[in-house]
């Protein structure tokens, strides 16, 4: 017994000695796999100042454009050469815990140093994924405006080192806020093409206007022509008008414009079609948001007051008795206005009385038939 303690505490002599001489070198091999690779994250000029996101940036099917999205530093600070792989993961508010959108690169080789790289890089050089559900439950949403709904989309990039690609070297995130957008509603002149017959408009200068939380449009007018079929049509022929309007130079508060000298001028007795496309910025560019196409008739120079007048006066002094007075049957069925106004013994042209009525400035409190 003796004989064997001796000898099993002399190999245990040797076990401890070994596991001492081997410890350092665990650590160095530890050593090799620890974080030796670093991220810093930016979102890109163009993504920054983005006020929609689209599925197209990210490039899904393997088809079209990419968009760069961010500008990523992958450092080594090893002496080495280092095989790393990067994943991207998009996350939206709706799905929290399941990436909209997953891109992994294949391993490539990082020297020392530092390095920048783009979504580019990564959509190109490696595999796109996608939450089948999460695009599921977009896609009316994308169908009808070719974006991602409003909220907060997450950038997350996490670098592996390809020796150990389930422990994590570094992870990087950057949230990016997509604002709710974007109204687009013309008020005048004129009314939505189809919907009844197009106003009638005294004057070669409207003044447009419409509601928008955009800050650059781009608006057409165009005529109507005996060959048209269609209100597409019509936005096809040669523009009477086609300006870019901005915030803070052409109008302050609702976006309007009056119709300036530099274009073709109008022409009593014709319609015309106009529409607005607020011009929004996306990390692939900009993108032109289409109003729906409104219409309007200039007033002939000898037919100042036409049935389309009479409706809207009727309309805005909103009295039933009116409307039987000039409505068949009625004693003035076939009258027109004379196109004179009078207000507080001051003479003013009719539509004056139809646009301070249209704009509220004055209110009917009563209406009186003489």
């Amino acid at each position: 017994m003796k004989t064997d303690f001796a000898s099993y505490a002399k190999r245990g002599g040797k076990a401890v000695f070994f596991s001492i001489c081997l410890l350092p070198l665990f650590w160095g091999w530890q050593s090799a796999y620890a974080q030796q690779l670093s991220l810093s994250l930016n979102l890109a000029p163009e993504l920054r100042n983005a006020q929609i996101l689209r599925v197209s940036d990210f490039n899904i099917t393997g088809s079209g454009s990419v968009s760069t999205l961010f500008n990523l530093v992958i450092t080594n600070s090893s002496a080495g050469v280092i095989n790393a792989l990067l994943r991207f993961e998009l996350i939206g508010d709706r799905f929290p815990n399941t990436p909209i959108v997953v891109a992994n690169t294949r391993p490539f080789p990082i020297s020392p140093g530092s390095y920048t790289l783009t979504y580019q890089d990564i959509a190109r050089g490696g595999d796109i994924d996608y939450n089948a559900d999460a695009v599921q439950e977009l896609t009316d949403a994308i169908l009808q405006t070719g974006k991602l709904p409003a909220g907060n989309y997450t950038f997350i990039l996490t670098v592996f080192d390809a020796r150990q690609p389930n422990t994590l070297q570094d992870q990087e995130s950057q949230t990016l806020r997509i604002s709710s957008f974007t109204s687009l509603d013309l008020i005048s002149p004129g009314a939505p093409v189809g919907n009844r017959e197009c106003v009638e408009q005294f004057g070669l200068l409207p003044q447009f206007k419409w509601n928008s939380n955009a800050d650059r449009f781009f608006m057409t007018v165009c005529e109507v022509l005996p060959s048209n079929s269609s209100p597409e049509e019509v936005m096809q022929n040669q523009p009477r008008l086609q300006q870019f309007v901005q915030r803070g130079s052409d109008f302050v508060g609702s976006p309007s414009l009056i119709y300036p000298s530099g274009g073709l001028p109008l022409q009593f007795g014709k319609t015309y079609y106009w529409q607005v496309q607020a011009i929004i910025n996306s990390p692939s560019g900009e993108v032109r948001l289409p109003s729906e196409i409104w219409c309007f008739q200039i007033s002939s120079i000898n037919n100042p007051g036409g049935s389309a007048s009479i409706q809207q006066l009727l309309n805005l002094l909103g009295s039933s008795d009116l409307a039987a007075l000039f409505g068949e049957g009625g004693p003035l069925h076939g009258f027109k206005p004379t196109g004179v106004a009078s207000m507080n013994s001051r003479r003013m042209e009719l539509a004056e009385l139809l646009n301070l009525l249209r704009n509220q400035s004055i209110k009917t409190l009563s209406v009186q038939i003489e």
